[in-house]
């Protein structure tokens, strides 16, 4: 231990950390602690907080010598903060530094930590837990290179030879080490899948079997319950960990395991096959309580989805089959088994257990087994006995359904005989479900339980695998839906009007309260029954459904339309104390959720050819076509948006309000749904008058805390410019359409004239709601002609309104809300924004766009960002958004920018010049960290390293520094996002290609202007060495022939500056180089800066060389260019890098970059497409040896010592 540090004063920083009086206590706890045992990297796992290592004791040199005094504070230590502490620290440097440790190093600190637990079996849980994860986690990152490590099984045996309590804890281990082995690593993904790999194929069977062969002494022993209990669970545990073991890589959540099969290799087809597997877990589960039966049941859940191809034949298959089928009847059929499923666990795990095993085996499997048709009969049953008691166990209800609509979905590949019984049973399964949610709605009435109506996602789930049910015999089961829904209908029908009569009164009368509820207990089981059949309707499969099953969708509907009906009048009439808000939003919602299946269902390309659904409805309600029911479904819409004027309802209007829309936007979706739709009657009145004031939520002063619901407006509009656009010639509703808008925007121009009687606070709320009105419109303008009826109204005559917004308000809400549709009306895309050849549109949009972003990028300049907490809304929203309109206005390909330099307009300089300004006040630290701010940073570099940044006639030194810096910066960074990385390495791609695209010219001019090459090299290398630090740079040069053509050197470039051809290479020289023939200004900068060079290097190969990234193809494009402009600085960085490995290490490293994995094998000095994919190759071939090693990586910060 540090001599500067006694353990008392050790134990009470750390007890100061986990239990701090006050939050400065425990800061200066975590720094001291942090001196004396540092982590040695940014961030550390004490488990408490991440700090940076400022600095460390002078006694502590290394990663290793923190690591001894943990083990030292382990040894010395009983304070269980401390020991938390030493355990946590140790654990973050293991992850943090393995490399760094020596083999030797490594053994002694894993055959520590096992020793520590052999010898304290009294540890705390907690503190057991985490040093059996430093144990695993030592194993894991050394399983590869040590071979010792590979014998886990036998260094855990010293446990088993003593009393149970050892026993445990060495069970617990290896549990640990099979949990930790499951777990992706995030560092070096394809080193920890080798690691899983020999693990799985080298210990986990064994530990598997030794678990099973334990599990069975333990049930034949004469332990005492306490004990033998005990030592169950964690053997079942064990088991467990490894059934749940990811063998072939797939990584399938937790939450979705239930869809996925065990994928166990061939060499654990003995232990299946063998009839003491299955017979050992269920003699477990029969004879232990909870909570050990219950992780035997999550056994034998696992069990029942062993991948069907393991068994040698389908013998061997169909007897285990029969032995879960025979176990499940046995419990079933039993008084024992029934008992055991009282127990909520072991009834959730049971039913979770069943539809794992339909899942994994064929109905017809399981249907050629003698006992299927009692063993069905027992399923069902039981089944409808947990539809009744959904109450004591809802989360079990979803596995039934599960089991059933599996089993339903493949009946036509079952025996006839188990398909009519199964058919059958479903009908008892329709009315047991039906019962069960009807009784649902009186306990959630009373307040026993949650509302399912309420998470809209799960019942969707339920109700599609209950439909799919109900259609196996959708004659007699939709006639029982259909039945009770008739009788609640008929119920309710006459509550109303009892209801009816008190509606005369002012207060609500006595009585009124018993009335409501019950009016409110039938609403919402109506709901249910309208969201079943609705589901129902949504089941359809095209071409496999009858006339009869239509002729039921037909029926459903019917019924439903009735239910509207009554529903709509008895709205109308309702005396508001009758009402509720929630009853309402549920209704609704339903009766949404029903018109949106009918129109998936029934109105499209296919809608023909279910005529008998029509009959139904012809007869009953008149509707003869799909047109007339959208004219339904479009006037419920309507309704839908108007408000009701109650404050108390407001958020439960919104909800429906942002539902309706979502509706109204799959209506206008379906390319036949929106013909049809267009030419209703009540969409052209829509569109005549689409800013009713009925609809509240186009009410300026209308708020929401709701995200989602703040959208409302921009939906409505964008669903109502694809209504519009639907049909062409349509130019004179196209202006009759946009006349509200002008008489409003007329009304704002007057005032800042100084006119009209618009205050300042209505004219801002008023281009609020305006312009969200405009970006949703225009979000749907797909085509140039469409865009140029637009453009023709927008511009000139209202575009000052939106530069004049932004001048008075530029901190406002406002100005966000007119920046986003900016970016949307400036946005080129399926090139709408296309004008005449002749015109000068496309040059003035983009002068708008540099007003608008000249004015708005001055006063962020001048914004200052006083709260740390405030950064994202104060300020740098604006700029995401500033950066944004920049990027789609650069690379829209509107406007020609060589036109404003030639006559002398500042558009794109000053734009450009307010961008510059705003990344030198901007941290890079913020601007790589915002998730929102660094993917529009990185877009608009990459489209401006593409098309503008060489063609400027010069640069400041500080932005071109900052842009290269953050490119590297971003680099490394995991948690940033794959496409902000990609356009990162694209820009320096971009940079890279044209320095050595120029260098590359100005090699062939001088060729070409009678200089020999020997000459030329010369003159460029004294040229290079007078003038620039990077010495040495255009060695590589000299290999090129004087005849060579730029375009083939640089085939693989995105460059517009390349030459055409050799004959206008002179001309072409004059325009690259100033008129003193002095170098291209970037070309200077990257050769006075070589520092940056490296920098950009350095973490790109670390990234290749160590991380696997989805992105690898994008990552290794920019790494040749920067080889060949600082190839002396590459030969020395590998060089280091080798040394930096431990000895050990360094003769195979040597050869991976020497030998056939050689980054530069085979590969030109230029930058060919062909020669690039040659790089790439040999990149990822050199991205595989490495990953094969256990390599360290060089800071990044020392990089400097190296130049």
């Amino acid at each position: 231990m540090d001599a500067s540090l006694d353990l008392q004063t050790l134990e009470q920083y750390c007890e100061t950390l986990y239990n701090p009086p006050s939050p400065s206590s425990r800061a200066q706890a975590e720094s001291l602690l942090n001196y004396h045992c540092p982590p040695f990297s940014s961030t550390h796992g004490s488990g408490t907080g991440h700090a940076e290592t400022e600095g460390h004791s002078p006694n502590v040199h290394s990663p290793i010598d923190s690591a001894l005094l943990c083990r030292r504070l382990l040894e010395s230590s009983k304070n269980l903060y401390a020991l938390m502490f030493a355990t946590s620290r140790l654990k973050s440097l293991v992850e943090d530094h393995f490399t760094n440790f020596a083999k030797a190093e490594q053994h002694g600190l894993r055959s520590f930590v096992l020793q520590y637990i052999y010898q304290n079996p009294d540890l705390p849980p907690f503190i057991f837990a985490a040093q059996a994860q430093l144990f695993a986690i030592i194993t894991k990152l050394g399983w590869t290179e040590n071979a010792e490590f590979r014998q886990l099984l036998d260094h855990i045996q010293v446990f088993f030879q003593h009393a149970a309590d050892h026993r445990v804890l060495g069970i617990r281990v290896l549990e640990s080490v099979a949990v930790e082995m499951n777990i992706p690593g995030t560092r070096n993904i394809v080193k920890h899948r080798k690691s899983a790999i020999g693990f799985r194929d080298g210990q986990l069977l064994p530990i598997f079997q030794a678990a099973l062969s334990m599990l069975l002494s333990v049930l034949q022993s004469g332990l005492s319950d306490g004990v033998s209990n005990k030592l169950k669970q964690s053997i079942l545990l064990l088991m467990k960990a490894c059934l749940s073991f990811d063998f072939i890589g797939a990584s399938y959540e937790e939450s979705s395991d239930d869809l996925g099969c065990i994928q166990a290799p061939t060499t654990w087809r003995a232990v299946f096959e063998a009839s003491d597997y299955l017979t050992v877990l269920w003699e477990c589960w029969k004879s232990c309580s909870s909570p050990v039966s219950v992780v035997a049941m999550e056994c034998l859940s696992q069990a029942a989805t062993i991948r069907r191809s393991i068994f040698s034949s389908g013998e061997a298959r169909n007897t285990y089959i029969s032995h879960f089928m025979r176990e499940i009847a046995l419990t079933l059929g039993t008084a024992a088994g029934q008992t055991k499923l009282q127990d909520v666990g072991n009834f959730h795990e049971f039913c979770r257990m069943l539809s794992r095993f339909k899942s994994t085996f064929q109905i017809a499997e399981i249907g050629s087994d003698k006992e299927s048709k009692q063993w069905f009969t027992a399923i069902g049953e039981f089944s409808e006995q947990g539809f009744h008691s959904w109450k004591w166990s809802p989360n079990s209800i979803p596995y039934l359904l599960t089991f059933w609509n599996k089993a339903v979905s493949s009946l036509s590949s079952a025996p006839q005989e188990t398909e009519l019984q199964i058919e059958a049973i479903t009908v008892n399964l329709t009315k047991a479900y039906l019962k069960s949610r009807l009784e649902c709605v009186h306990a959630v009435m009373d307040g026993e339980v949650d509302d399912p109506l309420e998470s809209e996602e799960t019942l969707m789930v339920s109700l599609e695998a209950f439909a799919n049910i109900v259609r196996t015999k959708y004659t007699e089961s939709g006639r029982l839906i259909v039945t009770e829904f008739q009788s609640l209908l008929l119920k309710y029908q006459e509550l109303i009007q009892r209801a009816s009569a008190l509606a005369g009164a002012i207060s609500p009368p006595i009585g009124s309260t018993d009335v409501k509820e019950s009016l409110l207990v039938l609403e919402m089981q109506l709901t249910w029954l309208v969201h079943i059949m609705a589901a129902c309707i949504g089941a359809r499969v095209m071409y496999q459904s009858t006339s009869e099953e239509d002729q039921m969708d037909g029926e459903f509907a019917c019924e439903v339309l009735g239910f509207i009906q009554q529903l709509q009048v008895w709205t109308a009439q309702r005396p508001a104390y009758l009402a509720s808000a929630d009853a309402h939003l549920h209704v609704q919602s339903a009766i949404i959720h029903f018109y949106t299946q009918f129109r998936s269902t029934y109105i499209g390309e296919d809608s023909a050819k279910a005529v008998k659904v029509y009959t139904q409805l012809s007869a009953r309600w008149a509707l003869n076509a799909p047109n007339q029911m959208l004219d339904i479904i479009l006037n419920f819409s309507l309704s839908n948006l108007r408000s009701s004027g109650n404050p108390e309802w407001r958020k439960q209007e919104d909800q429906l309000v942002l539902r309706t829309l979502r509706l109204f936007t799959n209506l206008a979706s379906g390319y036949s749904s929106v013909k049809y739709i267009r030419k209703l009657d009540t969409t052209k009145a829509l569109l005549r008058n689409h800013s009713s004031s009925e609809f509240r939520f186009l009410d300026p002063t209308w708020k929401s805390s709701d995200t989602a619901v703040r959208k409302c407006r921009t939906i409505y509009y964008t669903m109502l410019s694809r209504i519009l656009f639907a049909e062409d010639n349509i130019d004179s509703q196209f202006w009759r359409f946009v006349k509200p808008w002008e008489e409003t925007l007329d009304r704002v121009s007057l005032a800042f004239e100084g006119g009209g009687l618009l205050g300042e606070g209505d004219i801002q709320l008023i281009l609020l709601g305006i312009f969200k009105d405009l970006r949703g419109f225009v979000s749907s303008i797909s085509n140039r002609r469409q865009f140029n009826l637009f453009y023709e109204w927008f511009y000139p005559t209202y575009t000052p309104i939106v530069l004049r917004a932004i001048e008075i308000w530029p901190q406002k809400e406002l100005s966000i809300a007119l920046l986003r549709f900016w970016q949307e009306f400036a946005t080129n895309k399926c090139s709408r924004v296309t004008f005449e050849s002749s015109s000068p549109n496309g040059i003035l949009l983009f002068r708008e766009t540099s007003n608008i972003l000249y004015t708005y990028g001055g006063n962020l300049l001048e914004r200052p960002a006083t709260n740390e907490s405030t950064r994202w809304s104060e300020k740098y929203k604006g700029i995401m958004l500033y950066f944004n309109i920049l990027s789609v206005s650069l690379s829209g390909k509107y406007a020609n920018f060589g036109v404003f330099k030639l006559y002398g307009d500042k558009a794109l300089e000053r734009v450009l010049d307010i961008f510059f300004q705003l990344l030198l006040a901007i941290p890079m630290s913020d601007m790589i960290s915002f998730p929102k701010l660094a993917p529009a940073y990185f877009s608009l570099i990459d489209v401006f390293a593409t098309d503008h940044m060489t063609g400027l006639p010069s640069m400041p030194p500080p932005v071109l520094a900052y842009i290269l810096r953050s490119l590297g910066a971003a680099i490394p960074i995991q948690t940033l996002d794959a496409t902000s990385c990609t356009m990162a390495c694209s820009a320096i791609d971009k940079i890279c290609t044209f320095v050595l695209n120029w260098l590359i010219k100005h090699k062939i001019r001088k060729a070409d202007d009678g200089t020999s090459g020997d000459e030329m090299s010369n003159s460029i290398q004294e040229d290079d060495e007078n003038s620039h630090p990077a010495s040495g740079l255009y060695s590589f040069l000299g290999g090129l022939g004087p005849r060579a053509g730029a375009g083939d050197l640089a085939g693989g470039a995105n460059n517009n500056n390349n030459s055409s051809g050799g004959g206008g290479l002179s001309s072409r020289h004059r325009q690259d180089q100033h008129e003193d023939g002095s170098l291209h200004w970037l070309v200077e900068y990257v050769l006075s800066n070589k520092d940056i060079l490296s920098y950009l290097f350095a973490a790109l190969f670390q990234v290749i060389a160590f991380e696997n990234r989805s992105n690898h193809w994008s990552l290794s494009r920019p790494l040749l260019g920067l080889i060949l402009l600082n190839r002396e600085f590459f030969l020395e960085y590998t060089r280091v890098f080798v040394q930096a490995q431990l000895p050990d290490r360094q003769e195979p490293l040597q050869k991976a970059i020497d030998g056939v994995s050689c980054l530069m094998e085979g590969v030109e000095d230029n930058l060919t497409t062909v020669n690039r994919d040659r790089f790439t190759t040999n990149a990822t071939a050199f991205r595989r040896e490495c990953s094969q090693m256990t390599l360290m990586a060089i800071n990044l910060d020392s990089i400097e010592s190296m130049l």
